[in-house]
C-alpha cells in the first residue's frame, strides 16, 4: 500500500475496572446534550449574549457557512420551520446525517460496551473531507452574494 492509500483505525477503549464504562460514558454525554438542547430551548439566542459570536461575521460581516446555526437549532426548537431554513439551510440538511450517524455509532458502542473502532482509508476521507469543505464554501459565497436571489440565505437577525 502506498502512504496516501493507508487506512486510519481509531480506537479509543479504556482498560476494563478503570473511570466510566463505556455505557456510563454515553448516559453522561447524552445528559449533557439533553442539558445543552433544554438551555438552548429556554435561552433565545438573538436576545441573549451568552452564546459565542462568530469571529468572521464580527470582523468582516460576511456570513461564514455555520453562521444561524444556533439560532436555526433554537427555532427548530420551537417548531419555526422557516425561520430554521431561513438562519442556516445547510446546518438544517445535515442535522439528520449527523444525528443518525452519532446515534449508529454511540448504539454500537452501547451494545458492545466499548468504543467502537473506526476504520476509514485515508483517500475517502480525504475526499470526504474536500466534498464537505467545497459545499461549505459554496454556501458561504452564496449567503453573501448580493440581490434577493441569495437574500434567503442570510440569518433573518445576524
Amino acid at each position: 500500500m502506498t502512504p496516501a492509500c493507508k487506512a486510519v483505525s481509531v480506537s479509543t477503549s479504556s482498560a476494563p475496572g478503570r473511570g466510566i464504562s463505556t455505557r456510563g460514558q454515553i448516559v453522561l454525554g447524552s445528559c449533557l446534550c439533553a442539558g445543552a438542547t433544554a438551555f438552548l430551548f429556554a435561552v433565545d439566542p438573538t436576545r441573549h449574549a451568552v452564546y459565542p459570536q462568530c469571529f468572521l461575521y464580527q470582523a468582516t460581516g460576511i456570513y461564514c457557512a455555520g453562521c444561524g446555526a444556533t439560532r436555526a437549532l433554537y427555532a427548530l426548537l420551537h417548531g419555526r420551520v422557516l425561520t430554521v431554513l431561513h438562519d442556516n439551510a445547510l446546518f438544517v440538511a445535515l442535522l439528520p446525517f449527523l444525528l443518525a450517524a452519532g446515534g449508529a455509532y454511540a448504539w454500537k458502542s452501547w451494545r458492545a460496551n466499548a468504543w467502537a473502532e473506526t476504520r476509514v482509508e485515508g483517500r475517502t476521507l480525504a475526499r470526504a473531507g474536500l466534498v464537505f469543505f467545497l459545499i461549505m464554501l459554496v454556501f458561504m459565497v452564496a449567503r453573501n452574494l448580493p440581490g434577493p436571489a441569495f437574500e434567503w440565505l442570510r440569518p433573518v437577525s445576524a
